[in-house]
């Protein structure tokens, strides 16, 4: 059910749709790849598990069906907990590739869409939207957005990095049966929160929608697609990643060490995977953030050796589309985009 304002309107994509702003994508955040190969990966990632189950494209578009802005959303699930830590599952969406096209800008498309992709998803019972601007906050504190501050890790790669014989490798094949107990974790560090929190729930079908974009990177460098996209690590301890940014850089998505030995471990092998794929870094998202409140972030289970920094992109920001609870002041996601 599409929302309206009085000269504009919100519906979704049709494929033809699609395809064009796939072209204008590129554009913008296509760095490093040909636009053929940049539309064969959209392409392959609207046919991916992900996409289908979860992913949509949104339009504004005016009364002559003219397209003025676009968005791109996907669903998820949250454990949500009150400052008593009782817990509920509630369904959320992540908005992205927000874009207006270079002569339409500053004419205020995006706010008008940002406020009405709000009110939609409240009308379907979300409990939530958030983002991770590029940009800054501004746009989006203005549609109703709060910014989370946010930090990040990273270690450089050594050319004698080797993996380590305690830790195994992690394929596509293992990551239902690693993530099978995340849930019952999540809900153990959540019935102790004594502030409203939220921690996003991560699947399979998600990770396997990154890993499809670092094959493409792969293939964007020159390179062949690594099938290992993740450790474990002795005391059982895991780690996931992608290396799908246009910088060289190995990211964490899920950061799970059990002790300072899993840590150290993981730490190596993380390098050891960048090396292999000739990446430059590895970065941990919020690594060295200890607020008491994650059991993964204590100074026993940081990435030993990273520098800290202020991250100056993918700033995450929560838009809280419930009426029924207080806005959540703790918020745990993939590490990819943001923890705060």
């Amino acid at each position: 059910m599409p929302h309206t304002a009085a000269d504009v309107e919100l519906v979704q994509a049709t494929p033809a749709q699609q395809a064009d702003r796939w072209r204008l994508h590129h554009h913008v955040w296509g760095e490093g790849f040909d636009l053929p190969l940049y539309l064969q990966r959209e392409q392959a990632l609207a046919q991916a598990e992900h996409w289908n189950e979860c992913l949509r494209m949104w339009l504004l578009v005016d009364q002559h069906g003219e397209v003025l802005a676009s968005c791109e959303t996907y669903g998820a699930h949250a454990l949500v907990a009150d400052e008593e830590g009782r817990s509920e599952r509630l369904p959320l969406q992540t908005v992205a590739s927000v874009l207006v096209a270079p002569e339409l800008r500053n004419l205020g498309h995006a706010a008008t869409m940002m406020q009405m992709l709000d009110a939609q998803l409240r009308f379907e019972g979300n409990a939530a939207a958030c983002l991770y601007s590029d940009i800054g906050p501004q746009l989006y504190r203005r549609t109703g957005y709060f910014l989370h501050a946010a930090r990040e890790s990273v270690l450089g790669v050594q050319e004698d990095a080797t993996w380590p014989t305690n830790a195994v490798e992690l394929g596509m094949g293992d990551v239902a049966s690693v993530l099978a107990g995340e849930q019952e974790r999540m809900a153990g560090w959540l019935s102790t929160a004594t502030a409203p929190s939220l921690a996003e729930l991560p699947t399979a079908a998600r990770i396997a929608w990154f890993q499809l974009r670092s094959q493409y990177r792969a293939w964007a460098r020159g390179h062949q697609p690594a099938q290992v996209v993740g450790a474990k690590g002795p005391d059982g301890g895991f780690m996931l990643w992608s290396a799908d940014a246009p910088e060289p850089v190995l990211d964490s998505l899920l950061w799970r060490p059990n002790s300072g030995r899993d840590a150290q471990v993981l730490t190596h092998a993380a390098v050891a995977h960048a090396r292999g794929q000739r990446l430059r870094q590895v970065r941990w998202w919020d690594a060295d953030r200890d607020t008491g409140l994650d059991p993964y972030r204590h100074a026993r289970t940081q990435p030993e050796g990273a520098v800290a920094r202020d991250r100056q992109k993918a700033l995450p920001m929560l838009s809280w589309l419930s009426e029924e609870r207080p806005m959540p002041l703790v918020w745990m996601a993939i590490e990819r985009f943001g923890w705060a």
